[in-house]
């Protein structure tokens, strides 16, 4: 679950902490780019939690990729649902562990001849 740790108390303080817990993840990033992102997820889901949450994972993807979170974010914008959750799981299976992909629902199979060849 994402946290968000020393918020801006002030107008000199200009970043905020990020931790995620889940991936052991913790980053400083700007405010005003923080706000904008973590504000477009709470118009889109309501939840202070899912917005947090989904805020922290493109800052995280911003900082694994390189890519601008402003730039991640507006692939998302305008987007149909369905084409938004597939942008995140593109996303999110490149960060990831590969024990398991996101929106798989049929799981790859090898083939079986060139599988009985491989030796381990």
């Amino acid at each position: 679950m994402a946290n968000t740790l020393d918020a801006p108390t002030t107008q000199l303080d200009a970043t905020v902490k990020l931790f995620d817990s889940f991936y052991n993840f913790t980053v400083n990033v700007d405010a005003s780019r923080y706000e904008i992102v973590r504000s477009y997820f709470y118009n889109v889901t309501s939840s202070n939690d899912s917005a947090n949450n989904f805020a922290t994972i493109i800052f995280r993807i911003a900082g694994i990729t390189g890519e601008d979170p402003l730039t991640l974010l507006s692939y998302i914008q305008g987007k149909e649902k369905v084409e938004a959750n597939a942008i995140m799981i593109y996303y999110l299976n490149s960060i990831k562990s590969k024990t398991a992909l996101y929106g798989i629902s049929v799981i790859p199979q090898s083939n079986q001849p060139v599988q009985r060849n491989v030796v381990i």
